[in-house]
């Protein structure tokens, strides 16, 4: 074999190593999982914290003193949803078992194929042997089934977030998981490391445009939520600055309290602030993966805000309900 073969075929090898590290979900699907499962995609937003406080929200009465009411109201609510969410996180589990599966079978090709390399480096192999072949086509077949995983993942987030344009945004992760799997094929006809290259520069452009896609999707959807909220509270914390003002008007030292409502407002527009920075990259012409990288990250700050807002909003419910729990008994003495 002649000696500038060797070297062009080496460096269209290390290429296809290089941009295949670019593809694989290794990094990007860690930054797009933060919406989705507890450790790190859209359901890291959507903590439980964060859900607990929509339904607080959703149920508060009109005062502290229709609590049980509240309680009430958030049993029928978990009552009526319980089957649903089992059902989601059936399916959650299996996507996650699948994709851990993806993984580690993409793990596994991608050793074989550095040893590959290295043989090849060493001379010891042809870079176009039936051998070096099949190792990079198992390596890249193996990251197009991970990337494929990883968007029907998102794809059944989109599906239960119910969040707007749900079904046009559904319907692009469709179309990107079918270009994928037209991929697959072009990996099984080819027979050559060039003939391979050409698939990963198109893997890569696909991916690339998914990934923007599941996490401008993703986040958006996260930040309805967030603005569902935010509008609960405003209303909230009015309703709850009159009772404290009518308990003030009482006799009842509400500094207190007064404090812990003022630091509420405070952090729901501080979340606030962060939503619209969010959704001013979202909306933005030519929008990048670092973009959307930005723009989760404020929502990451908005729903950190929120966090501390609720703890606050649960310490406020305690109080007042203290201070009923007070009042019936000095009625009751009488």
């Amino acid at each position: 074999m002649k000696k500038s073969r060797i070297v062009q075929d080496l460096a269209c090898f290390t290429i296809i190593l290089t941009l295949l590290s670019l593809l694989v979900p290794g990094c990007s699907l860690a930054a797009i999982n933060s919406y989705d499962h507890g450790n790190g995609s859209q359901n890291q937003y959507m903590h439980e914290d964060t859900l607990v406080s929509y339904n607080e929200t959703d149920n508060v009465g009109e005062s502290s003193s229709s609590e049980s009411d509240v309680k009430q109201e958030q049993k029928n609510l978990s009552t009526e949803n319980r089957s649903e969410v089992s059902e989601y996180k059936q399916e959650r589990k299996q996507f996650e078992d699948e994709l851990q599966f993806h993984k580690q079978e993409y793990n596994e090709a991608k050793e074989n194929f550095l040893k590959i390399r290295d043989r090849i480096r060493a001379k010891e192999l042809d870079s176009n042997s039936e051998e070096a072949v099949n190792a990079t086509k198992s390596y890249l077949n193996s990251s197009i089934n991970y990337m494929i995983a990883h968007l029907s993942n998102v794809e059944s987030n989109m599906e239960y977030s119910n969040g707007n344009e749900t079904n046009e945004k559904v319907t692009v992760i469709d179309e990107k998981i079918r270009l994928l799997e037209v991929e697959k094929l072009n990996v099984a006809n080819a027979s050559s490391q060039r003939e391979l290259l050409v698939v990963v520069r198109s893997v890569r452009g696909i991916w690339n445009d998914a990934e923007k896609i599941s996490l401008s999707s993703a986040g958006q959807t996260v930040s309805e939520k967030i603005g569902e909220f935010l509008e609960k509270s405003e209303s909230l914390s009015e309703r709850l600055g009159v009772e404290i003002k009518d308990l003030k008007e009482t006799g009842i030292d509400t500094s207190e309290l007064e404090i812990k409502l003022a630091s509420y407002i405070s952090y729901i527009k501080s979340a606030q602030e962060k939503k619209v920075m969010a959704d001013s990259l979202y909306s933005g012409e030519n929008v990048t993966r670092e973009d959307m990288r930005t723009a989760n990250n404020y929502l990451r700050q908005s729903l950190n805000d929120i966090s501390k807002a609720n703890k606050l909003l649960r310490e406020i419910f305690v109080k007042l309900k203290n201070y009923e729990t007070e009042e019936n008994g000095t009625k009751a003495r009488n």
